[in-house]
């Protein structure tokens, strides 16, 4: 696989759009300007474009879904696991097995980037990163731009990735939309969001389970192929109670109460259900419908 070199405004600019008018953007000195209107600019703070612009009103226009047989025909599974040992934080090692190389140049933007910890990994394996944030942090984003009002075009990324981003939405449903919007048909959003988790970061707006996601993800007009919990409740609640080097020992001992009585509850109602002749206790189902936080792999129909 050939490696990509780190994503310049150069490359970015083609890719962007005004958003506030939708209009094409050209860099001029240390600003950036909308073709054609000279009323539009857009500063670099510290070298990154800020393109951050709310949308000037919510407005959802779509059917009315309802999520219950999709819900029940979802499938919950894990997809391969990526064996690479230089995976960055939160990319484990199923989502990393989402887009495997060879990337063969093809466009990823992460929502929500952080540091931009996983920009090496894509790039080593051929595919073009762009990191897009609120603020910015360590060496900041490509671009800084609010996930509900993405001032990208359309059809114009390949994959969209999210990690523990989504519960931090104010509306997670039109950043969906976003996301659908700046992909390829057959496109791929994958993703984790949490579930099981306390207020964190500043802001923790909608806590999602898998089946709020699903809700999300078909409302948005994505296709969802598998979900799977990423994180077991056993440790979430206990970080979720004591954070912290402070909350350490009270974090390790309830981590470690919680998954001896769930190991307990396992086999103790297994066992019972033996007796009984029922079947047995659906442990992936059981760890979805508590997981600390939700995976998912979704596709933009290839006909849409």
């Amino acid at each position: 696989m050939t490696a990509q070199p780190a994503t310049s405004l150069q490359d970015l600019l083609p890719k962007l759009r005004c958003p506030d008018s939708g209009g094409e953007l050209i860099l001029r000195g240390s600003t950036i300007e909308v073709a054609g209107r000279s009323d539009i600019c857009y500063p670099l703070t510290a070298g990154v474009p800020d393109l951050r612009r709310a949308p000037k009103k919510l407005s959802i226009d779509l059917p009315w879904y309802e999520p219950w047989e999709d819900l029940d025909a979802v499938e919950i599974a894990f997809p391969p696991a990526e064996s690479s040992s230089d995976l960055p934080m939160h990319l484990d090692r199923y989502l990393a097995s989402v887009a495997r190389g060879p990337g063969e140049g093809r466009w990823i933007l992460e929502v929500g980037c952080g540091e931009r910890q996983c920009e090496t990994w894509f790039t080593r394996r051929g595919f073009r990163y762009v990191g897009s944030d609120v603020d910015i942090r360590g060496p900041g984003p490509n671009i800084l731009a609010d996930a509900h009002n993405l001032p990208i075009k359309d059809q114009s990324f390949d994959y969209y990735l999210s990690l523990a981003v989504y519960e931090h939405l104010v509306s997670p449903l039109s950043a969906a939309l976003e996301a659908f919007r700046i992909l390829r048909p057959g496109g791929v959003f994958f993703g984790s969001a949490a579930f099981v988790y306390g207020f964190h970061d500043r802001a923790s707006f909608h806590h999602m389970s898998h089946g709020g996601l699903l809700y999300v993800l078909r409302a948005a007009g994505f296709e969802v192929e598998s979900m799977w919990p990423d994180w077991s409740y056993t440790s979430s609640i206990a970080e979720m109670g004591f954070r912290g080097g402070q909350g350490a020992p009270w974090r390790l001992a309830t981590r470690a109460f919680l998954s001896t009585m769930e190991w307990t509850y396992l086999r103790t109602s297994n066992a019972i259900r033996r007796l009984l002749g029922k079947r047995r206790i659906d442990e992936l189902q059981r760890r979805i419908h508590q997981a600390g936080s939700v995976s998912f792999c979704a596709r933009r129909p290839v006909n849409s």
